[in-house]
């Protein structure tokens, strides 16, 4: 299983690392795109971060967004739908400290909210025995 860690970058730079740490100590792979180390200030840099976690959503079974997000999540989520409705890919999106309830074009595609790190990772390795 391999999760991929959808947020904001500089906002949740703290509490993304914390996850990941958290992840990895449970033994399960992860990708924070922070680890890609490009600055992404030209056309041509955002466009190889973007192909990168594209990419990486495809690998990863579980897109786990940190709320609250912007943009950008809501492409990496958007995403992830697309590959979960029309490429048969199965993809398990989950929220973490989900705040957007009442959001028709999200809320249906999230398979489950946690609202801490530990409540993630207990979800995650009841997913791997069901799958293993």
């Amino acid at each position: 299983m391999r999760v991929y860690i959808a947020s904001k970058y500089i906002d949740h730079k703290l509490q993304n690392n914390a996850i990941y740490n958290a992840l990895k100590q449970a033994s399960i792979d992860a990708f924070l795109p922070e680890s890609i180390n490009i600055s992404a200030l030209s056309k041509e840099e955002k466009y190889t971060v973007a192909e990168i976690c594209y990419n990486e959503i495809e690998q990863c079974d579980v897109i786990l967004a940190v709320c609250p997000f912007g943009k950008s999540v809501s492409s990496e989520l958007g995403y992830a739908i697309a590959l979960k409705r029309y490429a048969a890919q199965r993809k398990i999106i989950v929220g973490l400290n989900v705040d957007f309830e009442s959001d028709a074009m999200l809320i249906p595609y999230i398979d489950k909210a946690v609202d801490d790190i530990s409540q993630l990772i207990q979800y995650l390795k009841d997913i791997e025995t069901q799958v293993g």
